[in-house]
């Protein structure tokens, strides 16, 4: 007979035996095969999901405030633009609240896009671009106001300044804009209607309005806040010929900064009201390779100027360079004139201010501090400069004292006459000059120590020009707040999420497998038991153990391989069905119901290859053990020999130094965890494997040993002897048993160890 006619009939005549041993197969490879599917679905989808909300969309330039919209059309007019990008387009992107004119219901976390007919071409979409009092706007919108076309809703945008609103001048009273718009349409998502530069996973909230309308709105007519760019190869990378191309296309408008030409002198200022260190480092080392002197101001406002009984209350003070008054040194304080006569103050006198500062933790307060009159000067020359103050909505264009609208507290009731004639006569000069230490000392701020910066010159108009050049050469852009994102490449990044859920899937199925290969073995162990008479017979016409072995690896790996087809369709159905447990009943654990299936021949390919070559080695180990049976003992019916006694102690040892290497490296490996040094999913699983291997080699050293006494006696304690004295008849068997249990409780514990439920959440990151 040959092999192939003896491998065909023993499978088909010890088919029920076969029939477990192929299922087994196929759970193990559907389980495992699953679990690879699902992170690849998840990935996959998420993937998928991101690449849809950019569109065209490779790389954004955005500004930290608003910069000239024709700043693109500069960009795209430059002959090397046409080399690494395909096009770009302005727009102006703000985060704000819906609010439905009808139902009153409200969505916040909507992205506000002003956008015109470029963005639909930019992303190549046929699209009508809204009219001036209507608006698109998204699924996810549109279901959460239950928005129909015709349908107000109104639109509440933090309205952007300038001036930080974390500072003194900050506006805090009036940070929105109100626009009420009609909605015409929800605009689907291939159509753009999730667009999205941010990468997210749950649905995007988003309106988009007519361009000029939202600019109207926010007072920033020809401005925008953000570029798109599309590159010729999404696969590379150009944010470095962008933020050249920036580099050279950008003014000083465009990172909130200014020139004035006063007599004698050019002033650097900034929007925000304060100079950034960078820029002001900037203009020292322009000054210093031009040779050009420089003088460096911080002016604000103090509350109160008090000398004894006597105040004067908001008044503006500003920090020079010393060298500007003679004898002004560090704690003196230079009066003018008027200043001087409403105190009464003479040299010599210490005088007392109060100011407010902007307290770290988000709250207004008063601060005090005392100089000592060192100088009293005439309102001429810089001390008759207005020009000292930086422009303050609400203060510096008032008519009046009393006309002052401050987004800090004044009480206009401690204004006097003599005030208002001041301000009639001289608005914003300043009423005294500390030393420029002494001022940043008190009211520096983490957006910068300087109000204003002058560079002296009899051709201030000349110098104008030339200094723009230089400082835009100096300043880097993306250090003042117009910086280059990779948007793409940082949104497939972030697609494969912070959890690995093929990673974690396959710690939790890795189990799941171990389990069905170790049913498979018993299986295929107690089929091997039963033909143990078979094996004698073929032991005894001349068969070699070796080759006896390679009879029934072949007669597995044809099972393996039936199991492990069978485990192909399996792990897809089982994929399935994980990927709408995430889309519906564990939908928290990725923030998106957008999850589909995705196949990868590859994933499938490795479950397929370890599902045949674990069953294989599965049957081998189970096979090892016929060398050391006799050909009278297998006829007999039992797979035991002469030598099961002989290598007992050798085994044991063995097994007894394994269950210690094993049991060391998990305690080991949890400590690690434990420390950090690893991830908590990694050492979890580690440890409780190895922990558990050294388990099984206790036990299985145990279930060998020699001891062999006679059972005497009767009642519980005698039965249970001779449970375990049955239980070391087939150690192996029984090994493979307490194997399968403690697999199947691991598996319970690592759910319940990895369930976090509402408090466990650290809300400390």
């Amino acid at each position: 007979m040959q092999i192939t006619t003896l491998v065909k009939r023993s499978l088909t005549y010890f088919r029920r035996t076969n029939l477990a041993v192929v299922l087994g197969v196929a759970a193990a490879v559907a389980v495992l095969g699953g679990a690879l599917l699902v992170g690849d679905s998840v990935r996959g989808s998420l993937r998928q999901l991101a690449v849809e909300r950019l569109g065209r969309t490779d790389l954004v330039v955005a500004g930290a405030g608003f910069f000239r919209q024709k700043l693109v059309d500069e960009l795209r007019a430059d002959p090397r633009f046409p080399e690494k990008f395909a096009a770009g387009c302005s727009m102006i992107a703000l985060e704000g609240v819906a609010t439905h004119g009808d139902s009153n219901a409200r969505a916040g976390g909507v992205q506000i896009y002003g956008v015109d007919e470029s963005f639909w071409k930019f992303h190549g979409v046929e699209v009508v671009q809204p009219g001036p009092n209507d608006a698109l706007i998204s699924p996810a919108l549109a279901a959460e106001l239950a928005a129909k076309p015709s349908e107000t809703i109104i639109l509440r945008i933090e309205k952007p300044s300038e001036i930080p609103v974390e500072s003194l001048h900050g506006r805090k009273d009036d940070l929105g804009s109100t626009i009420r718009v009609r909605v015409r349409e929800t605009l689907a998502a291939r159509s753009m209607g999730e667009f999205s530069i941010r990468p997210r996973q749950g649905g995007v909230r988003a309106v988009y309005i007519p361009l000029d309308k939202l600019q109207r709105n926010l007072d920033q007519d020809g401005k925008a806040n953000i570029i798109l760019l599309s590159q010729k190869d999404p696969a590379s990378d150009a944010s470095g010929a962008a933020t050249d191309l920036i580099r050279e296309k950008v003014s000083l408008a465009d990172l909130g900064l200014k020139l004035r030409v006063y007599e004698g002198a050019v002033s650097l200022e900034s929007d925000a009201g304060v100079i950034t260190e960078t820029t002001a480092d900037a203009a020292a080392k322009v000054a210093s390779n031009r040779k050009i002197r420089t003088n460096r101001f911080l002016t604000y406002l103090a509350n109160t100027f008090r000398l004894g009984d006597r105040e004067m209350p908001y008044s503006l003070i500003t920090a020079v360079d010393p060298d500007r008054f003679p004898g002004l040194q560090p704690g003196g304080m230079i009066l003018n004139e008027w200043a001087a006569r409403d105190l009464g103050a003479k040299i010599g006198d210490r005088i007392g201010i109060d100011y407010y500062v902007w307290r770290d933790e988000g709250k207004l307060g008063t601060d005090s501090s005392e100089f000592t009159v060192s100088g009293i000067v005439p309102i001429s020359g810089l001390a008759a400069d207005r020009n000292l103050a930086p422009e303050y909505p609400g203060i510096t264009e008032a008519s009046s004292l009393s006309d002052w609208d401050p987004p800090f507290p004044v009480d206009l009731s401690r204004v006097r006459k003599q005030d208002e004639d001041y301000w009639d006569e001289y608005r914003t000069t300043p009423k005294a000059f500390i030393a420029l230490a002494d001022g940043q000392k008190l009211w520096a701020t983490r957006y910068g120590r300087l109000t204003s910066i002058r560079f002296s010159s009899d051709e201030p108009e000349k110098l104008k020009s030339e200094l723009e050049a230089a400082l835009l050469a100096g300043i880097d852009p993306s250090k003042s707040g117009l910086t280059v994102q990779p948007v793409r490449q940082e949104g497939l990044a972030a697609s494969r999420g912070a959890t690995d859920f093929g990673e974690y899937f396959t710690y939790f199925s890795f189990f799941l497998v171990v389990s069905a290969l170790l049913l498979t073995t018993l299986f295929f162990k107690l089929g091997v038991e039963q033909r143990g008479r078979e094996i004698g017979l073929l032991r005894a016409l001349g068969f070699s153990a070796g080759r006896i072995r390679g009879l029934f690896l072949r007669e597995g790996a044809a099972l393996a391989v039936v199991g492990s087809l069978i485990g192909l369709a399996g792990a897809a159905g089982y994929a399935a069905l994980l990927m709408y447990g995430l889309r519906t009943w564990w939908v928290g654990a990725v923030g998106t119901t957008l999850l589909r299936l995705h196949v990868n021949p590859l994933s499938l390919l490795i479950a397929f290859v370890a599902g045949i070559v674990t069953a294989l080695v599965c049957v081998w180990l189970t096979l090892r053990a016929l060398g050391a049976a006799s050909p009278r003992n297998l006829l007999a019916g039992s797979l035991t020999g002469a030598s099961r006694a002989g290598g007992r102690a050798g085994r044991l040892l063995s097994a007894s130094r394994l269950s210690l290497i094993a049991g060391l490296l998990g305690l080991a490996l949890l400590g690690t965890a434990w420390a950090g040094l690893i991830g908590q999913a990694g050492g979890f699983f580690g440890a409780g494997t190895l922990l558990l291997i050294s388990a099984l080699f206790f036990w299985s050293a145990w279930l060998r040993s020699d001891d062999r006494s006679t059972i005497a006696g009767h009642g519980t304690a005698s039965m249970m002897r001779m449970g375990f004295r049955n239980a070391t008849e087939r150690p192996s068997r029984t090994v493979l048993c307490i194997a399968l249990v403690a697999a199947a409780a691991f598996i319970i514990v690592s759910v319940d160890a990895f369930r976090r439920g509402a408090g466990d959440a650290d809300l400390s990151r």
